[in-house]
């Protein structure tokens, strides 16, 4: 079935041992995972605002 919307295809987020990845005050205390998210992060806000354009 094709309902003819765009979504983010790449990339992917898996994310485990997340308890590893956060210190004592919940921040993300490895700055690859940081870059990571912000990737993931910025690549939906692009497909907001493409979306909210059309």
């Amino acid at each position: 079935m094709c309902l003819n919307i765009p979504v983010v295809r790449q990339p992917e987020a898996f994310l485990t041992n997340v308890a590893a990845l956060l210190d004592d005050d919940g921040k993300i205390n490895n700055n690859e995972t940081v870059q990571f998210l912000q990737l993931f992060v910025d690549t939906f806000v692009q497909l907001i605002t493409t979306c909210k354009a059309n």
